[in-house]
């Protein structure tokens, strides 16, 4: 084991010289670790250490990395730079706020359930549906098409919008998330189809576990041209089986937002 760590250095200092030909001041390799120091420590005014790159899918398909692992995103969504994983998500090198958040974290007026790649922003959802004993229909009135057919990450917030824009102040799924006001925020919404998939997979997490209810998504199926609306998208709780029914179906409402 002691042999091939000193060659793995070898190879390592042969790199590291190669790369800073005349540049490098100094290239110290301490194999024994003798020293409270780093391994191995190079210094140079011109030179650096470059870190693999790679872009967001590349990064995506590294199948089970290593916590401490790291490379350079050249068009990760939270900006391109160095990322660390550390053992559960990536996290920006770069991120000097101070403030990163977990998944099922009581914060931003529930629980956490989602995190993007900065680790500062992401989806929670409500500690409780927008009513404890109600169920609600995505329609306010009659059926129409209101075009809220995004199903991706917060998509919802949009479709959300466009349903109580086109459908006005009757009654409805979305009207009912809209006017949640917990935690003090007044931006709750619908979750999208996707959001919705979200919030059951981390169930557990999020107080949701033992929840045997079925939740209306913001997403409505849309209608070949010419025609109406007349369904949009579940998702059962009890078995975590998502699909679509008509419109005037009640289901529960559980609010979420962005942060």
């Amino acid at each position: 084991m002691k042999k091939h760590l000193h060659a793995i250095l070898w190879i390592a200092f042969v790199a590291i010289s190669l790369y800073f030909p005349s540049q490098a001041q100094s290239v110290t390799i301490d194999p024994n670790n003798a020293n409270p120091g780093p391994i191995i420590n190079a210094s140079s005014v011109q030179k650096g250490f470059l870190l693999p790159r790679m872009n967001e899918a590349q990064r995506t398909a590294i199948s089970n990395p290593t916590a401490g692992l790291q490379i350079y995103c050249t068009n990760c969504a939270g900006g391109a730079g160095p990322y660390g994983y550390n053992g559960s998500v990536w996290v920006p090198m770069f991120n000097t706020a101070g403030i990163t958040y977990a998944i099922g974290q009581s914060a931003q007026g529930g629980k956490i359930f989602y995190i993007d790649d900065s680790g500062q922003h992401g989806l929670v959802v409500a500690t409780a549906d927008y009513n404890a004993s109600a169920t609600v229909a995505w329609i306010a009135g009659s059926n129409m098409n209101t075009n809220a057919v995004r199903s991706g990450v917060y998509g919802g917030e949009y479709n959300t919008q466009r349903i109580n824009e086109v459908q006005g102040n009757g009654i409805s799924a979305a009207l009912a998330a809209a006017q949640y006001d917990g935690g003090n925020y007044g931006d709750w919404y619908l979750p999208s189809k996707l959001e919705l998939q979200l919030m059951y997979n981390q169930r557990a997490n999020i107080g949701m576990g033992g929840v045997a209810l079925t939740y209306w998504s913001s997403t409505e199926v849309p209608a070949p041209y010419g025609e109406v609306s007349l369904t949009a998208y579940y998702l059962n709780f009890s078995n975590g089986s998502q699909g679509t029914t008509a419109k005037s179906t009640a289901y529960r409402v559980r609010p979420i937002r962005r942060f």
